[in-house]
């Protein structure tokens, strides 16, 4: 296989690799992720325990993560000197990341400098499963930075009864994963907030694009509009607001128009309303798009912001 010397051990299947298990090679447990931007945000369940690790890591399985991004996390993740220094000679791989120069012909001598390295530290790995590996004591880690630099997309989610993320009014899927979903797409990192009260600054509302879906129900609840009113009129000009009418209010139909247009005066960017399932798919990705444009203009009018792109 290019990138993999004679000698490593290297099976073309499962089959062969159980076979040779079976006769008594050494079993070693080298888990080998690509850190991604989203990965490093929003890891998924089965591997938060591996990625920030609070005890040895010299312990099975050991991690030897690839930069596929160049973009280091705020918080200390495991793995990351191991991963930077895997390139050490190639600086486009810490320039860029692997994505960029597995796509360009021009890097082909430098993609195949970092896969060979990768596989000879497997191969140390493996061939000495009762010691840790040399490269875990590459260099120390990276310093945890001041500032996280990834890019946070807030979906503040205002609902009547409070409860979970699960929310799927129009029975078609939740509307916060869709909303997620739609952020994802231009490159955001989405965090959801629940509940009326208001984000602290410096993580809140005033130093992150988003929008916020807003519960029809709570305008019409004595105890909670109070609150949500106060949260209309103080988020910032970039945000933007998708009212959700279920259906068991859309039958009032004369009281639904009358709270959209009351949300619209309170909210400096309008407000979206979506009825039915269809609407809420094409308002969720104009709001997106729209808080991300708002928000990159804003930013430039007052100061650069050079993680948002």
């Amino acid at each position: 296989m290019p990138g993999l010397r004679p000698g490593s051990l290297y099976f073309s299947t499962a089959g062969e690799a159980l076979r040779a298990l079976d006769l008594g090679l050494p079993r070693v447990r080298v888990l080998v992720p690509l850190y991604t931007r989203e990965f490093l945000h929003d890891p998924p369940p089965d591997f938060g325990d591996r990625l920030y690790r609070i005890g040895d890591p010299t312990t099975l399985p050991f991690v030897h993560p690839v930069l596929w991004e160049a973009h280091l996390p705020a918080r200390r993740v495991n793995g990351l000197a191991q991963a930077t220094s895997l390139g050490s000679s190639v600086q486009e791989y810490l320039d860029c990341g692997m994505a960029s120069i597995c796509r360009l012909n021009a890097y082909t001598a430098e993609l195949k400098r970092i896969v060979e390295e990768l596989a000879d530290r497997l191969v140390s790995a493996a061939e000495n499963p009762d010691r840790p590996p040399l490269w875990l004591f590459a260099r120390p880690e990276p310093p945890i930075l001041d500032r996280a630099p990834e890019v946070r997309f807030l979906i503040t989610v205002v609902r009547a009864d409070r409860r979970g993320p699960d929310w799927s009014p129009f029975g078609t899927g939740s509307l916060i994963e869709r909303a997620k979903d739609a952020a994802q797409r231009l490159s955001l990192l989405p965090e959801i907030l629940l509940g009326m009260a208001m984000p602290a600054s410096p993580n809140g509302f005033h130093e992150a694009a988003g929008v916020l879906l807003l519960d029809s129900w709570v305008l019409d609840d004595p105890l909670s509009r109070p609150a949500a009113e106060q949260v209309l009129r103080t988020i910032p000009p970039w945000m933007t607001v998708v009212m959700v009418i279920a259906p068991d209010h859309a039958d009032h139909a004369a009281r639904a128009h009358e709270l959209a247009a009351e949300a619209r005066t309170l909210t400096p960017n309008g407000v979206q309303v979506a009825r039915n399932d269809r609407e809420f798919q094409r308002a969720v990705v104009e709001a997106v798009a729209k808080a991300r444009r708002n928000f990159m203009h804003r930013r430039q009018t007052s100061r650069p912001w050079e993680d948002l792109r």
